[in-house]
């Protein structure tokens, strides 16, 4: 599908280890349109299963908002790696479990208001412990939680991020369907 707007100009307004924010000027429909967007190469969420009851969640610091957050296990892309290899060395990274199966469950956008973040899904099945291994700016640690629990939590606001609310609901899901 081809793009409703016309670029006028783009400018690099940060380069960062990650990101790149970048200003454009568009034109639609004659009009002069100001964007700011988060340029992002992607990132993994794993749901790691360590049953079919209980998941794998982090407790993680996000200096962002202040305070710790229980998440999925989750991380950006490096340059060339596959997804399904990225998701293999962040399961380990942040958990410290392997997966013997990994099953690609689909894509979602972040927040594609502002950012071009694409996440992709994996069901980790097959756990077998292994050593954690956090990056140094990383405040993590792995809880086992029942998919039961991690649903409450969600219903009373006890996890509020968006990627581990998608990834427990599609697990709950996969696992009342045995799928």
């Amino acid at each position: 599908m081809r793009s409703p707007f016309r670029v006028v100009s783009r400018r690099t307004i940060y380069q960062g280890r990650v990101i790149k924010l970048i200003q454009e000027t568009l034109l639609l429909r004659s009009r002069r349109v100001i964007r700011e967007t988060v340029l992002h190469p992607g990132a993994v969420v794993i749901i790691p299963m360590v049953d079919r009851s209980h998941v794998v969640l982090i407790r993680q610091y996000r200096r962002s908002i202040n305070r710790y957050l229980l998440e999925l296990p989750a991380g950006t892309l490096d340059k060339k790696e596959s997804r399904m290899a990225c998701a293999r060395r962040e399961l380990e990274e942040e958990t410290g479990w392997q997966a013997r199966r990994l099953r690609r469950l689909g894509q979602f956008y972040a927040a594609p208001g502002f950012v071009s973040e694409q996440m992709t899904v994996f069901l980790a099945e097959g756990l077998t412990k292994a050593e954690a291994h956090p990056e140094p700016d990383e405040l993590l640690t792995p809880v086992v939680v029942s998919l039961r629990s991690a649903l409450a939590k969600i219903r009373s606001g006890a996890i509020c991020d968006a990627k581990t609310i998608i990834g427990v609901l599609w697990a709950a899901e996969l696992m009342r369907s045995g799928r």
